[in-house]
């Protein structure tokens, strides 16, 4: 009987994890391009993303370039790439679905995934402050 309710609770999660491996194939496309941008053009990024957004464009149609962004900001300012997956986790906690990712086996426990995940939504939320009117 658990079983049955155990499936019947995870229905949607399938859905969701190959939303969340689309936004992050979505950040992969984009990495040469934000790779070929000089600081000031990164840096004038996120103006570009707050008029996109005051006009009217979703969080989630930026959330790529978005993370594209601060994923090239980390190479430049820390010298480390943000993973897939935890570009996942990332859209995750945009999305607020965080759990399905967990069960999946896709985020560790581990001190440095969370840090990454952290580092990640800090990066969405500045995003989010910033294009905020």
């Amino acid at each position: 009987m658990a079983n049955v309710l155990e499936k019947v609770l995870r229905v949607g999660e399938g859905r969701t994890l190959r939303k969340l491996k689309a936004y992050a194939k979505a950040v992969n496309e984009l990495e040469d391009d934000f790779t070929t941008l000089t600081d000031d053009e990164l840096r004038n990024e996120t103006v570009e993303l707050r008029e996109r957004y005051a006009s009217g464009e979703s969080l989630d149609d930026l959330l790529p370039e978005a993370f594209a962004a601060v994923r090239e900001a980390s190479k430049r300012t820390l010298g480390l790439r943000h993973f897939d997956v935890q570009l996942m986790g990332g859209a995750a906690l945009h999305l607020g679905t965080v759990d399905p990712l967990k069960r999946a086996g896709q985020i560790c426990a581990g001190e440095g995934t969370w840090r990454w995940l952290e580092r990640a939504a800090r990066g969405e939320r500045s995003v989010r402050s910033a294009l905020s009117v």
